[in-house]
């Protein structure tokens, strides 16, 4: 019975130490680079308009946004409570176009500040011919993540965050599509 107590003690004293020098341990940091080139029916005049308008989110993705808040038209600031599969958070972002004519989203706040998504659009053919009836998006997403995402996020494959950035490209397309 003593050998018993001994290594429960022991089995003990380890998990301790282990969670006393995790806990000593500063936060960690991730940063992934996904890029995705999607092509739409939809102008690129119209695409942009509907990306940029953030104040339409949650309909266009009432799933997983839950409201957004324009802060400061000049500086394009927004507050954005936000997310997926019941985890929701609240972080502020600058949206903006850029000196490129790039949409930019740049996160300025919480565990994903320094994430930026750039959206490139070209015009092209659209789907039944017509010239610049269609757009050409390259995106590219910078996620940057600090504390308890960081560690999340190296267990998820380029491949989910692709796709998941398909799925909201295409969300995009078919408000342009059922509101044009």
């Amino acid at each position: 019975m003593k050998g018993h107590n001994k290594k429960s003690v022991s089995i003990i004293f380890i998990a301790l130490t282990v969670i006393t020098v995790f806990s000593l341990v500063p936060s960690s940091y991730a940063d992934k680079i996904v890029m995705l080139k999607k092509v739409s029916d939809v102008s690129e005049k119209s695409l942009l308009n509907t990306i940029s308008n953030v104040s339409e989110y949650p309909k266009i993705f009432p799933d997983n946004v839950r409201y957004v808040k324009i802060l400061d038209n000049n500086t394009k600031l927004v507050e954005m409570n936000a997310g997926i599969n019941g985890m929701f958070f609240d972080t502020q972002a600058i949206c903006k176009i850029d000196a490129n004519g790039n949409y930019v989203v740049e996160v300025v706040s919480g565990d994903l500040k320094g994430t930026t998504m750039t959206t490139k659009l070209e015009k092209t053919w659209g789907f039944h011919g017509q010239k610049d009836g269609g757009t050409i998006a390259d995106i590219a997403l910078d996620v940057k993540t600090s504390g308890f995402l960081s560690w999340m996020l190296n267990f998820v494959p380029d491949s989910s965050v692709s796709d998941a950035l398909g799925y909201g490209f295409d969300r995009f397309v078919q408000h342009v599509q059922t509101t044009t």
